[in-house]
């Protein structure tokens, strides 16, 4: 029997992902798709047909369209697990920055479903490892396309939240988009952030991501030759936040503290420089650093093709004891990069 799996990812990001899943799984052949949303046939029974790359968003099996709430329930009458988590979320916008989150269109479909499906459904959507999760993928804001109906297991790999990861707003009291970005790779990645870790930021400038930081109890070392942001500079009064007005090559052991508990970077500048960067930072305290919270941008499409091994490049440099414990995903607030989350922590780190 033929089996239908889904993908959600960018708009922009179709071409890259269409292409990296005929070279990849070349099983997997398009059916039905909509800015932001791909579905795909395959004849293969396999235990996990679903697509697989960094430029998908969320992934499951595809049980059909639904144009309205009464639809969804004769769409999953073929799942058959007592307990469910419920994901309602809305395709990614072709144009994020002058496009609104619409909640109450979610709201409009996830409030009758919950009381349809009474105790079956966890109230919390937040999915935990095992869980298995009824996705139900609305068109984008503006959009008037059916609905999506599908279903995935969630597993270590996926964001926990409807859609995999929660769009932020940015607030009008910022320095740069990079705040909403790192609010959105921090719940994405669950990166267990506590108050006076220390975080080293690559691209710290203007400081976008570094108040992000600040802002829930880090102490933040930033590290860019271009000015910071007075709000983000304040924080230095108490300690909080020093800035090294240099190049992250350039950093020499005396400039860190004896440890560092996270590498976060989000320069604007080649992945492969970026590398460079990395690999000199790990080297000065590697024995301390838990974690790496990376955006490596997409600058043309030989960066694209080359980033299977950019990120086998991140495993090697981060020592990471096996391939779950780096994970890839695009950002809503994102543009042409991807996140990459490397937990070093059972590495013994």
């Amino acid at each position: 029997m033929p089996a239908f799996v889904f993908a959600t990812c960018l708009p922009r990001s179709a071409t890259w992902l269409k292409r990296e899943l005929a070279r990849t799984r070349p099983d997997l052949r398009p059916a039905y798709s909509r800015p932001g949303l791909l579905t795909l046939r395959t004849d293969a029974e396999l235990d996990d047909p679903e697509p697989r790359s960094p430029f998908v968003r969320a992934s499951g099996r595809s049980l059909g369209m639904a144009a309205d709430v009464d639809a969804v329930l004769p769409a999953m009458a073929s799942l058959t697990a007592a307990r469910l988590r419920l994901h309602v979320f809305a395709r990614d916008p072709v144009d994020p920055d002058r496009t609104p989150d619409d909640p109450d269109a979610v709201a409009r479909w996830r409030e009758p479903l919950l009381q349809r499906l009474g105790d079956r459904v966890h109230e919390d959507p937040r999915a935990q490892l095992g869980d298995v999760v009824l996705d139900v993928v609305l068109p984008a804001p503006g959009a008037t396309d059916p609905a999506l109906v599908g279903w995935h297991v969630h597993d270590e790999r996926r964001g926990d939240a409807p859609g995999g990861v929660r769009r932020v707003p940015l607030p009008d009291d910022v320095p740069s988009r990079a705040y909403a970005k790192m609010e959105e790779a921090l719940a994405w990645s669950r990166l267990p952030l506590r108050e006076r870790d220390v975080v080293v930021e690559i691209g710290a400038a203007p400081g976008g991501a570094a108040l992000s930081l600040l802002r829930r109890g880090a102490d933040v070392i930033g590290i860019d030759p271009a000015r910071m942001d007075e709000r983000v500079l304040a924080y230095g009064r108490d300690g909080r936040f020093r800035h090294l007005g240099i190049h992250a090559e350039r950093v020499r052991t005396r400039d860190l503290p004896p440890a560092v508990d996270w590498l976060v970077l989000d320069a604007n500048v080649a992945p492969h420089r970026a590398m460079t960067a990395l690999a000199h930072l790990l080297a000065l305290r590697r024995d301390s650093i838990r974690g790496l919270l990376l955006t490596l941008k997409l600058n043309d499409d030989g960066v694209v093709d080359d980033l299977p091994r950019l990120l086998d490049k991140v495993a090697e440099l981060a020592e990471l004891p096996d391939a779950s414990a780096l994970r890839t995903t695009q950002l809503p607030s994102a543009h042409r990069e991807v996140v990459v989350w490397a937990d070093r922590r059972r590495a013994g780190a």
